[in-house]
């Protein structure tokens, strides 16, 4: 009792992605963590009629939460909860993707599409991992600003007309390694076109059914290029997030600047803030007793 946790992604334990510690990849993920229903059908009912609960394994947008074992991680008592409860998906799949999928050398290059919560956390990724050139690009200029504080050397408009010369020419012919936030098919095709050959680009945006991503033969094949699809930044919540908070410890990864606290009562402004684009990350503080 008493014990302060942060929670993230539901997962069942026992297919063979679970039991090999790669439970994004669970293989009934979107059962479990989309649906809003535990097993056999809603959790939660009020006057006999189902209340929908159980979102992403624990429906946390309570003051009181239902999660199970396996999506909530014991944090020390000295940590805000506050700013650190954004860990269990965005953040870490910003970062996840770039320090366990992308895995780039010190001193590569690497570009991230989207400066919202996951691409910011990209780029904190991609400091940590040494890179020397980091690059953002979005459509906000206070995106790009806080791009820039938060470990950016570039940064670049995506309606720019010049944009895939722009990036080849400030990485030096096109960047070892990038990350796609968008989902928008064109936006895929110019980060394929920033990359040089035998680079890499995660995907990690979950776009509408049906949508599909292509590219001119000569920037895939004829360059060795890859494309990765990766899911909550290939993490294992165990692990990751006590990695996470060790990189926020240290000041590596100031998360603080990329959140703004609203008291549940302004949740509206909260997400109005979030729509326009003015707050990356809005944290709602629950009601107290």
């Amino acid at each position: 009792m008493g014990d302060h946790v942060l929670m993230s992604f539901g997962s069942c334990g026992d297919c063979d992605h679970c039991k090999s510690e790669e439970p994004a990849y669970c293989t009934t993920f979107r059962e479990i963590n989309f649906p809003g229903e535990r097993a056999g059908g809603p959790a939660i009912h009020q006057d006999g009629a189902p209340i929908g609960s159980n979102f992403f394994h624990q429906s946390s947008f309570a003051t009181l939460a239902l999660a199970q074992r396996r999506n909530v991680v014991k944090i020390d008592k000295d940590l805000p909860l506050d700013v650190l409860a954004p860990l269990g998906c965005g953040i870490q799949t910003g970062v996840g993707a770039v320090l366990n999928a992308i895995r780039p050398q010190a001193g590569d290059s690497f570009v991230v599409f989207g400066a919202g919560s996951v691409g910011l956390s990209s780029v904190m990724g991609a400091a940590i991992a040494g890179c020397s050139n980091i690059c953002a690009v979005d459509l906000a200029e206070n995106r790009l600003a806080l791009a820039r504080e938060l470990g950016a050397t570039h940064a670049f408009r995506g309606d720019d007309p010049d944009l895939v010369e722009k990036l080849r020419e400030a990485s030096g012919g096109g960047y070892h390694c990038g990350l796609d936030t968008t989902g928008i098919p064109a936006v895929v095709d110019t980060a394929s076109q920033a990359l040089r050959k035998r680079g890499m680009l995660a995907l990690v945006a979950a776009p509408a059914p049906g949508t599909r991503y292509s590219v001119e033969a000569r920037y895939m094949v004829g360059a060795g290029l890859s494309w990765r699809g990766v899911i909550e930044g290939d993490s294992n919540p165990p692990d990751f997030i006590p990695e996470l908070i060790e990189y926020y410890r240290k000041g590596q990864l100031p998360v603080e600047k990329i959140i703004a606290h609203y008291p549940f009562e302004q949740i509206n402004e909260a997400i109005h803030a979030m729509e326009d684009g003015s707050v990356v990350n809005p944290v709602l503080r629950m009601m107290q007793d």
